[in-house]
């Protein structure tokens, strides 16, 4: 039987280790590979680390090299420090757990060893686990397949949206940012998804983020994070930022003419070369991500305006895809009614018919909201018929109905207004509801008119 000694104990009794160990291009190695990797001196000493393991920890290269691994067992998370222990004892171990940064990893340490058995030091490896997509839960309404099939095979994807998935996910393989088009509810998210491949097994990271929840006071810390233990951070655990959650995977601007001017040029800032510091940090760190964004809104007008920063449409617009609108797509109309169909039969008994009537004005509407229009209606007909959804279950939302002209009516109804100033209010009015009701919020709808969002909001309530 052998038995291997702690080698740190003298100097003179240390094992000889392989030199390409201490090589430059070692480290070049490490970077190479896709989970987080160190390599560690036998009495804990950090010697070298990849790039990804930087990223799992939340810590700068500059903080690992060179320290004790037990050390960042507070910053770091527990599971750090079981790591630790075992390298301590030169024991091969493998655990799983959570990390201060959020993210659930399985890491391991391997003690490296001589041919004669001698331990001259550690590989530790952690691999993140179950993170493909951070804020945001796919709807179930709307997917998009890698290739069309017929309707009644269940695919909802047209020629022409098969088209324009396809251009989108080759520009994204190729590099080049995309910016999605289209009204509300037309399948921009899903698109984005699809491209993302967000959901799929082994997938790289998908991050969405809803552009109109970003004030100009949070954007630094939600986009780019809070160094852990500097004097930002309050949780002492760090905060991780938007950016590097989206490392070597997709990040989904989605509604991004929503950010404020402010914003928008931190974002160009970002662009210019895809580097960042974390909020109580002057490092500076890079990400490797593929940018998509959407809008609702008329982009171009919204640049002509001064209302979006022209060098940032630059920047998104490489590669720009219009969806088209459902009501444009009668073939996918009825694919998307059979298919929301079958799954609210799936738990609901009597199982819902389509009356003739039903589906007349189903093939008729105009869709304003699009998918998620339709979908509603459908869910609606389900929840007010027994087993057949007739004609006056058809029911559309009143925000979507069409808006009367702002003309006052010649006769009967509600009186006319009686002065000029009556009647500009009035029309005034109705273009702030239409515009609202276009771009699907009322910042949006300020930014496209070209006027200040408190200004749009006092004008909506004076008429109420």
């Amino acid at each position: 039987m052998k038995f291997y000694a702690n080698d740190i104990a003298a100097p003179g009794q240390r094992r000889l280790r392989p030199s390409f160990i201490d090589e430059p291009q070692f480290g070049a190695f490490l970077d190479a590979f896709p989970d987080g990797v160190a390599l560690l001196e036998t009495d804990g000493t950090i010697k070298l680390v990849n790039g990804k393991l930087e990223l799992l920890l939340n810590l700068a290269r500059s903080d690992l090299v060179g320290s004790d691994l037990a050390k960042h067992a507070k910053t770091a998370g527990p599971l750090v420090q079981k790591l630790a222990g075992a390298l301590r004892q030169l024991k091969r171990i493998e655990v799983s757990g959570t990390l201060n940064s959020q993210r659930n990893v399985t890491a391991s340490i391997g003690i490296l060893r001589t041919p004669d058995g001698g331990a001259y030091g550690a590989l530790l490896t952690m691999r993140e686990t179950g993170r493909h997509h951070r804020g945001h839960a796919r709807s179930d309404h709307f997917r998009f397949e890698a290739e069309p099939l017929p309707a009644t095979g269940g695919a909802l994807l047209t020629q022409r949206l098969s088209a324009i998935a396809r251009r989108a996910a080759t520009a994204v393989e190729r590099g080049s940012a995309v910016l999605l088009t289209g009204e509300t509810g037309s399948g921009k998210t899903e698109l984005a998804c699809f491209v993302g491949k967000a959901g799929a097994s082994d997938a790289p990271p998908f991050v969405h983020v809803n552009c109109g929840m970003l004030t100009d006071t949070q954007f630094d810390a939600e986009m780019f994070g809070i160094e852990p233990g500097s004097a930002l951070d309050t949780s002492t655990r760090g905060k991780l930022g938007f950016v590097e959650a989206a490392d070597g995977g997709t990040l989904f601007l989605d509604q991004v003419t929503d950010l404020s001017p402010v914003s928008q040029m931190k974002l160009v800032a970002f662009l210019e070369n895809n580097t960042f510091s974390r909020l109580g940090s002057m490092q500076r760190r890079k990400a490797r991500l593929s940018l998509v964004t959407a809008t609702n809104a008329d982009l171009p007008a919204l640049v002509a305006s001064g209302a979006f920063r022209r060098d940032l449409y630059y920047r998104i617009a490489v590669v720009t895809l219009d969806l088209p609108p459902l009501r444009d797509q009668p073939e996918l109309v009825t694919a998307l009614t059979e298919h929301v169909l079958r799954r609210l039969n799936a738990g609901r008994t009597p199982a819902l018919q389509l009356s003739p009537a039903f589906v007349k004005r189903l093939a008729a509407h105009a869709y304003p909201g699009n998918v998620r229009e339709l979908t509603n209606i459908l869910e609606r007909a389900a929840a007010g018929a027994e087993d057949i959804a007739l004609a006056e279950h058809f029911v559309v939302a009143p925000d979507a109905a069409p808006r009367p002209s702002a003309a006052p009516a010649a006769s009967g109804g509600e009186a006319a207004p009686q002065n000029f100033r009556d009647l500009v209010q009035a029309f005034e009015s109705w273009v702030l509801e239409k515009s609202i009701a276009e771009h699907g919020s009322k910042r949006s709808a300020a930014k496209a008119l070209g006027i200040d969002i408190a200004t749009l909001v006092r004008k909506t309530k004076r008429t109420r």
